[in-house]
């Protein structure tokens, strides 16, 4: 069973923490989980943490793991989020070697695994899933980085076999959309904006997927709108700032304000420093051909 997917007591902590809004994945109170489902739920939690930056407080509230794989994975994933990727490391090859058969092992080991640039060990701990829509969506991302579409979406087309509906699975099948492109990014689209409808999946990611496919189809328009929309909900976040700024570039406006905001949130963000080596690359190129130019 996969515990990342469950339909009952975990589905509204699930939906939350795979749509990005980690803020509210930490309001959710703990206190009506049953035994089996609790400790699932705590590992959502200290994963939004990791998200939100917070590796220190995590690693302090998992100084002693209980003996808990799934915590014992968390801490390790936190541990490479602080810097300490040699003890990461040893920390999920001990849990590969004894506890590859848990879901959160699979999926917060083969994260760790493919930072650290291990990625064909990343995929051989994933393969042991037996139902983890996680282990599966996070295959399809790997894939997709790689540049194999066709396995991402042969990954895609199985999950869909017994996974249908899960949002893991609708949102797989739109990163694979978005990329085999042509006629896919409106299919994209109807997923994105089916979720962007739907109260319990509807917040700022699922606004941004659908400004991404508008835009891949030419309706910038239409684009602008979700971006707002996406704005209007986390207007911090920085997926939304860099698309956001794309489309305020590709519309021929000024996008100072949103770069701004992105250089205030996450300095390090790689738009930023993609931007920058590109923009230094350009200084050199024009400084190399200044005397050719005739006044």
């Amino acid at each position: 069973m996969d515990p990342f997917s469950d339909a009952g007591e975990l589905f509204a902590i699930h939906n939350l923490f795979y749509q990005g809004a980690y803020k509210e994945v930490l309001e959710q109170s703990l206190a009506g989980y049953s035994d089996s489902a609790i400790t699932q739920a705590r590992v959502y939690q200290y994963r939004a943490q990791i998200a939100l930056g917070s590796f220190d407080q995590v690693l302090a509230e998992l100084e002693d793991t209980e003996g808990n794989a799934s915590l014992v994975a968390v801490k390790a994933l936190a541990l490479y989020k602080a810097g300490e990727i040699e003890s990461s490391l040893e920390l999920v090859g001990e849990l590969a070697e004894t506890a590859s058969d848990d879901a959160t092992v699979q999926v917060l080991g083969a994260i760790v695994l493919y930072l650290a640039g291990k990625v064909e060990d990343a995929l051989s701990l994933l393969s042991k899933h037996e139902g983890n829509l996680a282990a599966v969506a996070l295959i399809v991302q790997i894939r997709l980085l790689q540049n194999k579409l066709d396995l991402a979406s042969k990954e895609v087309q199985l999950a869909k076999k017994w996974g249908q509906d899960n949002l893991l699975v609708n949102l797989s099948e739109a990163w694979v959309d978005l990329h085999l492109g042509g006629d896919k990014y409106q299919e994209a689209f109807y997923i994105y904006e089916e979720l962007a409808q739907t109260p319990s999946t509807s917040n700022a990611r699922t606004f941004v997927g659908q400004a991404i496919a508008d835009i891949q189809l030419g309706r910038l328009e239409e684009a602008e709108d979700a971006i707002n929309s996406a704005l209007e909900r986390d207007s911090t976040s920085p997926d939304v700032l860099v698309n956001a700024i794309v489309l305020y570039i590709l519309l021929g406006r000024d996008s100072s304000q949103y770069l701004e905001v992105l250089q205030s949130v996450d300095a390090e963000n790689y738009f930023l420093t993609d931007l920058e080596e590109k923009s230094a690359l350009f200084d050199s190129c024009a400084a190399e051909y200044a005397s050719l130019i005739v006044e």
